[in-house]
């Protein structure tokens, strides 16, 4: 009970900082892609009563936007960026009250300040992007294989296997990871048996000269892999019937355009002052080995430090092997944050996992390994730092203007046209637009005018007579951005209706139809 007072006390802390600073940057003008998806979906969540169904169960990820629904209810466009400051810090101060409780003061205090200086943490807690949930899932999945090393109990797969159920939410492909534990759960099973010496000779002798041990330990590892994933895979079954069901589609989460943040192919373009970057394939393995290293410092030095421990160097390597499915799994796309927050999260896993083995007091009495701890600390830092200066991602490159005080990336086009909408056009007019690609725009004037876009039942209808269902039409002002198969576009360049621009900016134009 004291120590969930202290995570209390401790997480209030923290969520204040991180809330803080995501206001300010919020108010610099620093906005991002998917916490705007999610604004615009609370929005219609909460006025609007025929689309239910689909923005509930269809929007991906999942488990991002129902979080947000609490914050939601004080302040939409906020609600992701405080969502996401408020589990930071009570994760950070879940894992201050561990070491302290272990004894560690001086531990707790530099992971404080780790918590409080990390480029990345503060990102992930300020941006309002589901960054956090990766981080802090990648934390449990590790946490919990590492404490099944310790104590041996099937609590610990069962809580795994909650947690890979809740990445079904977040990133199904995750439950790939299954694959390449199951030699490490077949060494849990043979470790886990008491009748077995615990060397590489011993285990060899039992299983090549005892069938029946050996046919105890594959039955042991198989239940171990049901318990495992049997969760998950029901969830996403379930998850892709629902689907199924209402759109004919199993994966209609993730093809349909209005279900996903990131699924516009102009968007992420449209929406950062920044070039696209194009880099071959000999650059992005260049960029992956660096990005690697610069985040690796705490997973290294755990690494070394549990060098002669054979499961947890097991554990451990299944971070690089993820990595590099992740990579080939889709080569042309470079990998973020979202993929290399498990390098981070390993790291403190495993530096947790330490602190509950005999190295405790060994660590507790030496002043030269708290030294080195805060050396490993300032390295950490500027790996991370380094790894945000080098980053090809317009989403990270905006974290780390922030981060630099500088101008944001983000282009001031959306949130112009939003402002124009907000202050010049009447409460009841209606805008005819795409909401895959003008979401941002949309979720900052939402509640100020009425968008006739995928969500609104005319919106078909519109795009046969827009003079009828709508006063204005939002669109790109270059026609070769503009999806070929957005009825929009279509409206615009082959409609006979009279058509006039009302508000133009570097970007956009808002058009008025004529009646």
């Amino acid at each position: 009970m004291k120590n969930v007072f202290s995570i209390f006390i401790i997480g209030l802390f923290f969520s204040a900082y991180y809330v803080g600073l995501g206001y300010y940057e919020y108010s610099l003008g620093f906005k991002y892609l998917e916490p705007l998806f999610m604004s615009d979906r609370l929005q219609l969540l909460f006025t609007n009563d025929i689309k239910t169904l689909e923005l509930f169960y269809f929007t991906y990820p999942v488990i991002s936007q129902l979080i947000t629904i609490p914050a939601g209810l004080i302040d939409p466009l906020l609600a992701p960026m405080i969502t996401s400051g408020i589990t930071v810090g009570f994760f950070a101060a879940y894992i201050v009250v561990i070491l302290f409780k272990q004894k560690l003061p001086i531990v707790s205090v530099i992971i404080t300040m780790y918590f409080l200086c990390s480029p990345v943490i503060i990102s992930v807690a300020t941006s309002g992007t589901s960054l956090y949930l990766y981080l802090i899932l990648y934390y449990f999945f590790f946490h919990f294989l590492f404490r099944y090393t310790r104590d041996y109990t099937t609590y610990n797969f069962v809580i795994l296997s909650l947690c890979l159920t809740l990445f079904v939410f977040l990133n199904y492909s995750f439950l790939w990871m299954v694959v390449f534990m199951l030699p490490l759960i077949f060494l849990f099973s043979l470790f886990n048996s008491p009748g077995i010496q615990k060397s590489y000779l011993g285990i060899f002798t039992e299983l090549t000269q005892s069938r029946v041990t050996a046919r105890e330990l594959v039955g042991s590892s198989l239940s171990t892999v049901l318990v495992i994933v049997f969760t998950p895979l029901v969830s996403l079954l379930f998850f892709l019937t629902i689907n199924y069901w209402f759109t004919g589609d199993f994966m209609f989460f993730s093809t349909t355009k209005t279900a996903s943040w990131d699924q516009h192919p102009f968007l992420d373009f449209v929406f950062y002052n920044t070039s696209e970057n194009f880099i071959d394939l000999g650059t992005s393995w260049d960029y992956l080995s660096i990005s690697i290293l610069a985040l690796s410092p705490v997973f290294l030095t755990a690494f070394l430090i549990g060098r002669k421990k054979l499961l947890f160097q097991l554990i451990m390597l299944l971070v690089p092997v993820w990595i590099l499915y992740s990579k080939n799994s889709n080569s042309a796309v470079l990998l973020s944050l979202s993929d290399f927050l498990i390098i981070t999260a390993a790291g403190i896993a495993a530096f947790i996992h330490f602190f509950h083995t005999s190295l405790l007091p060994v660590f507790s009495k030496s002043k030269l390994l708290h030294l080195i701890t805060f050396i490993l600390l300032l390295i950490n830092l500027g790996g991370e730092y380094f790894y945000l200066t080098h980053s090809y991602t317009n989403q990270e490159q905006n974290m780390l203007a922030f981060l630099k005080q500088e101008e944001p990336l983000n282009s001031d086009a959306t949130a112009d046209m939003a402002n124009f909408i907000n202050e010049n056009l009447p409460k009841d007019a209606t805008i005819l637009t795409d909401n895959t690609l003008f979401y941002p725009t949309i979720a900052l004037s939402r509640d100020h005018v009425k968008y006739v876009d995928q969500f609104d039942p005319n919106y078909y209808n519109a795009l046969q007579a827009p003079q009828v269902h709508a006063d204005y039409i939002l669109i790109l002002n270059n026609a070769k951005q503009r999806d070929q198969k957005d009825g929009v576009k279509y409206v615009v360049d082959q409609t006979d209706i009279e058509l006039q621009t009302h508000y133009t900016n570097t970007l956009f134009s808002l058009i008025q139809i004529k009646k």
